[in-house]
């Protein structure tokens, strides 16, 4: 029978199922590794549980910066493709997010970021932090 991190939520409290980001200070990104790094972490803990995510996001970023592709370390082909391409237009995709006067609607353009994927990923990117709101799915 699936647990779908009942026991992981009652053995470390609700925050355990929250994923990396719950009850840390987040801020912009600096560099455009970092914003493409929150994009393909955003990417691999959608719609699984946080351990997963988590364990995916390190089997990429290891792919990745060995000159790889997100398949290696990734079996979703249409995430893979997109965290690969997030990575390879990482410096481009970085100054328009930078240049955009709406930065929640342009997450929502980036690859297999959805409309519940952008505010997770826009409290990864202190957006939410910046502007004193909240993300709601």
């Amino acid at each position: 029978m699936p647990s779908f991190g009942l026991e992981e939520t009652m053995r470390n409290g609700a925050d355990a199922s929250q994923g990396d980001i719950s009850g840390a200070e987040t801020t912009p990104p600096e560099t455009a590794d970092e914003f493409a790094q929150h994009v393909i972490e955003a990417i691999c803990h959608a719609s699984v549980t946080s351990s997963i995510g988590r364990r995916t996001f390190e089997r990429c970023m290891r792919a990745l910066e060995f000159g790889s592709t997100a398949r290696v370390g990734f079996r979703h082909s249409a995430k893979a493709g997109a965290i690969d391409t997030i990575w390879r237009e990482r410096e481009r995709l970085f100054e328009e997010y930078n240049a955009s006067p709406d930065k929640l609607r342009f997450l929502a353009t980036l690859p297999w970021v959805g409309p519940v994927t952008k505010h997770s990923l826009a409290r990864r990117l202190g957006i939410y932090a910046e502007h004193g709101q909240r993300a709601v799915a």
